[in-house]
């Protein structure tokens, strides 16, 4: 998948207006929540420990072909919350661990209030047995699904909070749909923003890019969409 390098300019800006959206401190009854929605389900006997463990993302077309999204930016948000639970991508042509199944999506029913429309992402890990360099070919062991209610704008804006929240849950069981309230300051939300835009511009010093390329433009696109969500 080839990532996007955005100009210096647009992580300054990312990075001034996630300070600015939040306040210090989580315990602070004036900071704004998002209210989310947890289900997650783990195999039975089979206590999970992400550290060391690779994986190769793969995405469910079923789900995700009718939802317009920069799927770089979904990734490089997915990539950093996997990494801070010690979780790395397996390299090319090296068989991982883990087949990660990934889903996402937006409630755009007319119908539906603003304040109660779901933006999700859902994913579901099978285990890797047989070394396969292109399919899982052991059973599911976890399956998670992050929801957030009432987010204003593009789904990538949410994909920080939605990555964040969903990699805390990995190998849990928590036997029904329950409802948390998630301080838009997190700082893990904070630390997969940082990452991924990091991700996105390469990890290196770059040339703020020509005005008017087509290449440059998308970069931008794709770095601005990892703005911190705001919530109807």
């Amino acid at each position: 998948m080839n990532i996007l390098r955005p100009s210096l300019r647009i992580a300054a800006l990312l990075a001034a207006a996630a300070a600015a959206g939040f306040l210090s401190g989580c315990g602070n009854i004036f900071v704004p929540k998002h209210r989310v929605l947890v289900d997650a389900i783990a195999a039975k006997g089979q206590a999970f420990n992400p550290s060391g463990v690779s994986y190769k993302l793969v995405a469910k077309k079923a789900v995700v072909a009718g939802t317009p999204a920069r799927v770089e930016v979904i990734k490089a948000c997915v990539d950093a919350a996997l990494g801070q639970k010690g979780m790395f991508e397996a390299p090319p042509n090296v068989p991982p661990d883990l087949y990660i199944e990934l889903s996402y999506g937006v409630d755009t029913t007319p119908r539906v209030d603003a304040s109660a429309r779901e933006t999700f992402l859902q994913m579901s890990a099978r285990t890797n047995p047989g070394k396969s360099l292109e399919r899982a070919t052991g059973g599911e062991i976890w399956d998670v699904r992050v929801a957030v209610l009432g987010i204003a704008g593009r789904i990538e804006t949410s994909m920080p909070l939605l990555s964040a929240v969903a990699a805390d849950n990995l190998g849990q069981d928590t036997k029904f749909e329950t409802k948390r309230e998630v301080p838009q300051n997190e700082p893990a939300i904070a630390a997969v923003r940082s990452t991924a835009i990091k991700t996105l511009e390469g990890g290196a010093t770059v040339t703020a890019p020509a005005a008017g390329d087509a290449k440059s433009e998308a970069a931008k696109d794709a770095a601005a969409a990892v703005t911190p969500a705001k919530t109807q």
